[in-house]
């Protein structure tokens, strides 16, 4: 069990890194952003890297450091690709991502490959104002360490205040399930953030 956890565990890394690698090097055209939302118990800090456009939609790599304590933080990185919908849906933007993650929840050592993806949606015809749902969810087979499962929920409600920087409110849950333990949950609550795009 432990040679297969180990053996899948590479895998994933090796896969990931082959999958993201020839986008994020061929790619000439970036456009960044730096995302930090707070609240009382945790902190979050995302990087994103504009990756252009493709026949896909418009892909992104991202990576982030998600503080509460010392026996609860989480990293991840991953690749999601986004488009608006268009002509049936105005105003909705879908998404579609993978990402990995390296945790530590309840000083009990966890990582995951993540499949999800986000919708945003603004209701208005001026679309500064949006609404994003966002979920990710890893199976027990590429779930590592002592955990077996992950989900990760967000919701937000955005307002870009100038071009170039957006604030929100957000909701978000992580939790981890075990084998021989009931689900830990690494984070739960609301946040306050802002977003710069340069």
């Amino acid at each position: 069990m432990l040679l297969r956890r180990i053996f899948l565990h590479r895998i994933f890394v090796l896969g990931l890194v082959a999958a993201i690698g020839p986008t994020l090097f061929s790619s000439m055209a970036w456009a960044d952003s730096f995302d930090v939302n707070l609240r009382d118990t945790s902190a979050q800090i995302q990087y994103s890297a504009s990756m252009g456009r493709d026949t896909l939609g418009k892909a992104e790599l991202h990576a982030g450091v998600l503080y509460a304590n010392k026996q609860n933080m989480l990293g991840d990185f991953g690749l999601l690709v986004k488009d608006d919908v268009g002509g049936n849906a105005p105003g909705v933007t879908v998404g579609v991502g993978v990402k990995g993650l390296t945790a530590k929840v309840a000083d009990i050592d966890a990582a995951a490959l993540a499949l999800g993806g986000l919708v945003r949606y603004a209701p208005f015809a001026d679309s500064r104002f949006g609404i994003i749902g966002q979920l990710y969810f890893s199976p027990n087979i590429v779930t590592f360490g002592n955990a077996n499962r992950y989900t990760e929920a967000v919701l937000r409600l955005e307002y870009e205040i100038i071009p170039q920087a957006a604030v929100y409110v957000g909701y978000r849950r992580i939790s981890f399930g075990f084998e021989n333990l009931p689900n830990i949950v690494l984070e739960k609550g609301a946040h306050l953030g802002v977003r710069m795009m340069f």
